[in-house]
Formats: structure tokens, sequence, C-alpha cells
């Protein structure tokens, strides 16, 4: 089990810069993460690379001056290492749609989804990040102005108990030209740190962990979400029942590119 340190971050609407916001469509959007991973206990150390590959539709509807209707379906999603070893079943995810309100600068009001596999736990997570696919944009961001935010979440499923704490600070930046398109460039950076027990396989272990990246989100002057670039480096170690310790850095990059 890996302790995933993901953010959800999105772009920061400047307030004079209304036409930002979202505009209704249909987009599909390729989504690929490259993780490369290496894993250290004593005097052993193992490196490998994972990579995820997916495939989301997305439809923004209209519905009011300050909602819009989300829809993201998780069309395919696949899973490979350059080592053998055994992958999760993340085809039993493909097929799952998140649905929900909102408002025109990205900010999830509400959302319901269902899944082929809707009873897991994993399901709902999935869900969850799916929730957050668009970048949300602070009204109170400027150009040049970083705005900075700071979350707290705690997980207890089982006899699990993790705390993960993320300070977020996003800065709108300039007018650029990405995938021929003008658009606005948003900057994101961010620090997490998360602590607490995990249980694995009938043991419970001590894990601290912290990290930090960049990303770099794309949006058009009409409201279309082109793309981002991000880059995100965890360490997390891991105390065994026996005292002895496990370290897992993580350098993950990610890459979401606009089809049609």
């Amino acid at each position: 089990m890996r302790v995933a340190l993901t953010i959800l971050a999105f772009a920061a609407l400047p307030a004079a810069a209304q036409s930002l916001r979202y505009t209704p469509g249909e987009f599909t959007y390729t989504v690929t993460t490259v993780i490369k991973h290496t894993d250290a206990r004593g005097e052993q150390k193992q490196t490998y690379t994972v990579t995820m590959e997916q495939r989301m539709k997305l439809l923004l509807g209209a519905r009011d001056a300050q909602s819009m209707r989300f829809r993201l379906a998780l069309e395919r999603y696949t899973v490979s290492a350059d080592l053998p070893m055994r992958l999760p079943d993340v085809s039993k995810f493909q097929g799952t749609v998140v649905e929900g309100v909102i408002t025109p600068s990205g900010r999830m009001l509400h959302y319901t989804f269902r899944s082929p596999d809707s009873a897991s736990a994993e399901a709902a997570a999935l869900a969850g990040n799916l929730s957050g696919f668009l970048v949300t944009i602070p009204a109170s961001a400027q150009p040049g102005a970083p705005v900075a935010d700071t979350t707290s979440s705690r997980q207890t499923e089982g006899k699990n108990d993790l705390t993960e704490r993320t300070i977020t600070t996003t800065a709108v930046e300039t007018d650029t030209v990405y995938a021929g398109q003008t658009a606005r460039r948003i900057r994101r950076d961010t620090e997490v740190t998360v602590g607490g027990v995990s249980v694995q396989q009938g043991q419970a272990l001590q894990i601290v962990g912290e990290g930090g990246g960049t990303g770099f989100f794309y949006v058009t002057p009409a409201g279309a979400y082109l793309g981002a670039h991000t880059r995100t480096t965890v360490n997390t170690q891991f105390t065994l029942p026996d005292g002895s310790h496990v370290s897992s850095i993580e350098d993950a990059t990610s890459t979401i590119v606009l089809v049609r």
C-alpha cells in the first residue's frame, strides 16, 4: 500500500478576467502519470517505474449564472510497470461516472458517482479525485498575487488512522501560448505532510511522510481547459512492528492533454 498524496489544485480566476470562467461543452482528455519509486530497507534498494494512463470525457452544461452541470466519465484506465510485479486491477473502474454541480470557476458544490465497483472504498476515493478534475480558480487571485490555502483531512477507515495536511499556493500568471492557443497559465505549489497508522496485512505500520510539487495549468480566455503539467515528490517512512524502517520516495509527473 502506498500513501497517495494527491493534490487536486485548480486554476485561479482574477476578478477582472470573467471570460476565464468555464464554458459549456464536451471535451475529451488523456491523463498520463509516471511514478518513479525508490524503496529502501537497510542496505536493500529497489527502483521501478509505474505508468498510469486514463482517458476521460468531460461534459459541462449551462445551469444558471452561479452554477454549471458537471459530468466526467472515465472511459479507459490502465496501469503498467517496468518490472514484473503484481499490479492493481484498475480496469474495474472503467465506466465510472461523476456527476455534480460546479461554480463557473470550477469549484465543486456537490456530486454523486456510479461505478462498476461502487461498493469499494477505492471507487469512492477515485470518484473524489475525479470530482476535482477541473482547475478551481479562487476569485480573489490576481496576476502576480499568490493565494494560499491550507486543508487538513483524516482517514479512519478500518483500523487506519492517517492525517494529511496540505498547503497550496496558487498564482495566476500572464497569458502564454499552449498547444497552439492563447491561454492563461496558473502556477500551483504544494506542501504536504502525512502521519499516523496504517494497517497492512494485519500489521500496524507507523507512517510519516512529506512532499511537495509544482504544477502549471492552462485555460483559454474562452473558458476551455487545455491541460496541465505537474511534478510531485513524496518521501514516506514506514516503521514496522519489529522497529525496522522502510523508506519510499515517489517522483511523479502528470500530463493532462485535451484531445478534442
